[in-house]
């Protein structure tokens, strides 16, 4: 059976989209706003994720840290991820299970809430 390694395959076409999104910035002088601010007036939990990615794509890590901290710590453990995901492929090995327990469910739900709560009290 062939295994394919779909987490390489996508962290590659997101830094092509990325460097190509930051080549035609140009292009496109203003983003549009979050619809979720300007109904709220509160930040999302993905505000500061486009300005986090154009830091990334033009090599600003300190910018694009301070936009979107949990982003820019994914840019950092995706290629490690990615090499992982090669070599699984490489030895026709199967994606391990997730973990399916309500301590893994809590977990990523209280890191989303807190990369929210961090960007409302940061007022990006």
């Amino acid at each position: 059976m062939r295994r394919v390694p779909w987490v390489a395959l996508g962290t590659l076409g997101g830094w092509a989209a990325l460097w190509l999104g930051t080549r035609l910035l140009p292009l496109f002088p203003a983003w549009p706003e979050c619809p979720f601010k300007r109904l709220t007036g509160f930040a999302c939990a993905t505000c500061g994720f486009t300005r986090c990615a154009l830091a990334l794509g033009h090599g600003n890590w300190k910018e694009a840290f301070h936009w979107h901290p949990a982003a820019a710590l994914m840019a950092i453990v995706l290629p490690l991820v990615s090499v992982w995901d090669l070599r699984r492929a490489w030895r026709k090995e199967p994606y391990p299970r997730l973990p399916d327990s309500w301590v893994s469910r809590l977990s990523i739900w209280a890191l989303l809430l807190g990369i929210w709560a961090l960007q409302v009290a940061r007022g990006i």
